[in-house]
């Protein structure tokens, strides 16, 4: 068992007893919810951060709280968006795609400051980091700049079918092999919508060269800027207790 497929289970455990500054309901479902961290009043940026594990229905956002309170204290404002596991795409795009859209109108409602909502960050770890990048690559061309951070992101679908990779974790999650339905591919992988994220969002990807789960080779090849972690492993990138967290956090915040 690697060091990062237990390290994990222990962020969850110490995400399960923080509590976020508040919560805020996009939708419906039990699970189409936001966790906010920090105060908006005084935040001088927004991060958007939406969480990983493999698009699995057993990893929720409790191991994403300590990354996002550890940002928060930082002095931004950290909305960690949940979305439904169950159901594979088109859901799990669809509720990002909603979370981040609620967020950023009722960002003037909760006080935060125009200065900060223009400051902003959306960043993803694993498969949100997936996740965001496809969203990126729906954005329309005219609009605010947006600083996009995928933290070890999985980049490639096509990829991780044919390689089998994650235990079969993204076929599970698209539902059919890639020559079976080309076209929830071509919605979904960041590698074929490269060249259609608009350019008013500036793409800066980070990635240890020691993960076991998403080889660094999937961001090496993606065509995006690349900071490597020399030594960090998959859950390196958003634990706050990692000595790289220094430099995760001013990837982000920088």
């Amino acid at each position: 068992m690697s060091v990062e497929s237990v390290r994990i289970p222990e962020l969850s455990a110490v995400g399960n007893a923080q509590v976020p500054s508040f919560r805020h309901v996009y939708g419906d479902s039990p699970e189409q919810f936001v966790e906010v961290f920090g105060n908006p009043a005084a935040a001088s940026a927004t991060v958007i951060f939406v969480h990983g594990g493999y698009f699995r229905p057993r990893t929720d956002l409790a191991h994403a709280r300590p990354f996002a309170r550890a940002l928060a204290e930082s002095g931004v404002l950290v909305a960690s968006v949940e979305y439904r596991r169950l159901g594979g795409q088109p859901l799990l795009l669809d509720d990002v795609t909603a979370g981040i859209d609620s967020v950023c109108a009722e960002l003037p409602r909760w006080g935060v400051s125009e200065q900060a909502r223009q400051n902003l960050i959306v960043s993803g770890h694993s498969a949100g980091g997936c996740l965001v990048l496809a969203w990126a690559s729906h954005l329309p061309a005219e609009g605010p700049r947006i600083r996009l951070r995928p933290l070890a992101p999985v980049t490639d679908l096509l990829r991780e079918v044919e390689a089998g990779l994650g235990d079969g974790a993204v076929l599970d999650y698209m539902g059919a092999r890639p020559e079976d339905d080309r076209q929830a591919y071509l919605r979904h992988d960041p590698r074929s919508r490269a060249a259609l994220i608009p350019a008013r969002v500036d793409v800066h990807s980070l990635h240890g060269d020691a993960d076991a789960t998403v080889d660094v080779e999937f961001s090496r090849v993606f065509p995006a800027a690349l900071t490597e972690l020399a030594g960090a492993n998959h859950a390196d990138v958003i634990d706050p207790d990692s000595p790289f967290f220094p430099q995760v956090r001013n990837l982000l915040l920088g």
